[in-house]
């Protein structure tokens, strides 16, 4: 019964243009928001892009199966379009993209001395998330809300608990699409949403540096060396994040992009599904005529990660 009224749900929200979330059967625990506002937005062509290559994007045997596919830059939404019962507001559990708020969680932590700066030999969520909740006192839920959550007036989200276990910092995270490009903005921004400095300059730079010597994964993000497509990624700086089946966040700091594609799809856990993860990111890019704009800023975060 319960399959068949949400399947009826689905439907019905996907014509009037809705969505529709399923909540937990099982226990969760509450990432408290903001009013969950809309974000602002403009002509693609006030960001300098060719709206019909954009329309184009959509079309590409890349795109197939299309739920979402999102484009902001400058903090601006420039381009959106949703298929099968998915628009901005769907809450989704995008799988490691939860990893993305481990990671600037322990750049805001390391900022205000709740932890010591982490080693580059790699990346455990969990560790850090009991280095977060032993240095703040609270738990990782709390300061998820109370440091980034609120910060960027992201709506409430929840993580999928079992029973008996730490609230996972790896996978579970369920938010809407709207406030992953939340989330992307401080990615490509340097830390900054809306003007304000949320995450500390410096910090992005530093997920993006290899954890390991293949040189396929920074800190809680994946970096170009990891990525399964026909060319290389149109910009140096790129780095993404990998969700279930072919959901991906690119993002490219120097162009203040950022891309969000989803569509059903399986694969193994590296990527490698015969799927072309490099496509449309760069179709994307083609389609922008000017680059971004060149900010300067400095830190305590800065002085503690040379070169940055």
């Amino acid at each position: 019964m319960k399959a068949v009224i949400m399947s009826a749900c689905l439907t019905l929200l996907a014509l009037a243009g809705a969505s529709c979330s399923r909540q937990p059967d099982g226990p969760r625990a509450i990432v408290e928001g903001g009013d969950g506002g809309g974000l602002p937005r403009v002509q693609p062509a006030d960001e300098h892009f060719d709206a019909a290559a954009l329309e184009h994007v959509q079309s590409d045997a890349a795109a197939s199966g299309l739920r979402a596919l999102v484009v902001l830059r400058h903090g601006y939404i420039i381009f959106d379009r949703y298929g099968h019962g998915v628009d901005a507001q769907t809450e989704l559990d995008m799988g490691e993209f939860a990893q993305l708020l481990t990671a600037l969680a322990t750049g805001i932590a390391v900022h205000d001395d709740v932890l010591p700066l982490p080693t580059r030999s790699g990346f455990d969520p969990d560790r850090l998330r009991d280095a977060i909740e032993s240095g703040s006192r609270q738990t990782y839920p709390e300061y998820l809300s109370t440091h980034l959550w609120r910060p960027i007036n992201a709506g409430p989200a929840w993580i999928a608990l079992k029973p008996g276990a730490p609230v996972p910092a790896d996978c579970c995270v369920h938010a809407r699409l709207l406030d992953w490009m939340r989330v992307a903005c401080l990615l490509v921004q340097d830390g900054h949403f809306e003007g304000k400095q949320d995450v500390p300059p410096g910090w992005i730079a530093r997920m993006r540096q290899p954890t390991g010597p293949d040189g396929h994964r920074g800190f809680g993000v994946l970096l170009p060396a990891a990525a399964h497509g026909a060319e290389a990624f149109g910009a140096d700086d790129l780095f993404f994040v990998r969700g279930p089946g072919h959901w991906r966040l690119w993002l490219v700091p120097s162009l203040e992009l950022a891309v969000l594609f989803g569509a059903e799809g399986s694969g193994s856990a590296d990527g490698n599904s015969g799927w072309d993860e490099t496509r449309l990111p760069n179709l994307v890019m083609r389609a922008l005529s000017e680059p971004s704009r060149p900010k300067d800023a400095a830190s305590k975060l800065q002085q503690l990660v040379p070169g940055h």
